[in-house]
């Protein structure tokens, strides 16, 4: 006799698929990628964020209202400037030029010169193997010239003889043994110190 579960018996196909159907489905290659991992995306946005707050920097500015002093008048005291000579050499292409706070130096060394002024010490004739122009700068002349405007500074200036820095500007196509002969030029000769603090600086 047949038992009363033989109807729910399965046969061997029907259990087969019925364990096909339950397996887990795997996703094949190219379905992995849809779905989306925001996790590394933050973690970016956090650094960067952190680096940014890490680099800002607070200022604060206050304002202070301060009135400039007044002298007895009730005007403001302006602060008279003294008299200096400012000595400058200029070495150029036609030679030194020699200026004061004042006005240019005529050639000479002695006079103040106005208006379209001449080297103060010209470029003399050179020899082939001496410069390539056939000119070259003369280092004694400028010496003597610089003695000269001392001689006379003590004689009628003595306030002003008594400086002893002068500024010497180039320019850049000025040979450097050039630029080192003048500032030895202009610090002593045989009678003594000139201007001894020398300054240099390039022409723009």
């Amino acid at each position: 006799m047949a038992g009363p579960n033989d109807n729910d018996k399965l046969s061997a196909a029907q259990r087969s698929r019925i364990r096909r159907l339950s397996a887990p489905k795997e996703l094949a290659a190219d379905e992995e990628a849809g779905e989306l991992n925001i996790v590394p995306f933050l973690d970016i946005i956090t650094n960067v964020l952190m680096f940014v707050l890490a680099s800002i920097t607070v200022s604060f500015t206050v304002t202070l209202d301060a009135d400039a002093p007044r002298g007895p008048s009730g005007g403001v005291k302006a602060q008279t400037q003294e008299e200096s000579l400012n000595l400058t050499v200029l070495i150029l292409e036609k030679g030194y030029y020699l200026k004061g706070r004042a006005a240019s130096i005529a050639p000479g060394c002695t006079e103040p010169c106005t208006g379209n002024c001449p080297p103060t010490v010209p470029r003399v004739q050179a020899a082939p193997d001496e410069s390539t122009d056939g000119q070259m700068y003369d280092g004694l002349a400028l010496q003597k010239c610089v003695r000269a405007l001392k001689s006379k500074l003590e004689t009628d200036a003595p306030n002003l003889a008594a400086e002893t820095q002068v500024m010497i500007s180039a320019n850049p196509n000025v040979p450097f043994q050039e630029i080192i002969r003048a500032m030895d030029a202009v610090r002593r000769d045989d009678q003594g110190v000139m201007f001894p603090e020398v300054v240099f600086t390039v022409l723009k």
